[in-house]
């Protein structure tokens, strides 16, 4: 990326926009940059440098989304919206009571559809299905199962829906 020619200010933006949702992850008892920390094993000295201007490590995309999740504040979403002109708002859903539940089913729905795909991929690729690799198999699509009930319930509570999942 050190060759890659970035519009000016690029860097800064991406700067001030980590230091943001670095500090949307305080609670009270730890600062953003402790439970960045906490949450993903990077070292206090490499969450500094994403935040640091004058080192070019940039905070890994993974990481960007985690902390988004985490904190339930779009910081750099609104960062990347701007830069195009556009303006991010919430996903309105009635009364907004289940706009949480909604978000969180969806990521949560991704993570065991993926975990369903890698244990299936796990055991398929020696060529041989073992008793304990159908077993995981098997826990990975009941966990996505339960998900797609819970998610299935918290849409069937949603207001003017009649109670359909």
């Amino acid at each position: 990326m050190d060759d890659t020619a970035l519009p000016d200010g690029l860097i800064t933006l991406i700067k001030s926009t980590s230091r943001a949702a670095v500090a949307s992850l305080a609670v009270s008892g730890s600062t953003g940059p402790q439970r960045l920390e906490h949450l993903t094993g990077f070292s206090a000295g490499t969450i500094s440098r994403w935040q640091g201007d004058a080192h070019k490590d940039l905070m890994p995309l993974e990481v960007v989304f985690l902390a988004e999740f985490i904190s339930q504040k779009p910081v750099f979403a609104r960062a990347l919206a701007a830069l195009t002109g556009h303006r991010l708002v919430p996903i309105d859903v009635g009364d907004g009571a289940h706009e949480g539940d909604l978000t969180r089913d969806m990521v949560e729905l991704a993570a065991s559809a993926a975990q369903v795909t890698m244990a299936y991929g796990s055991a398929l690729a020696d060529g041989v299905v073992t008793p304990r690799e159908r077993e995981e198999i098997r826990r990975a699509k009941a966990k996505h199962q339960e998900m797609l009930v819970r998610a299935s319930r918290n849409l069937a509570d949603l207001p003017g829906t009649g109670g359909e999942g």
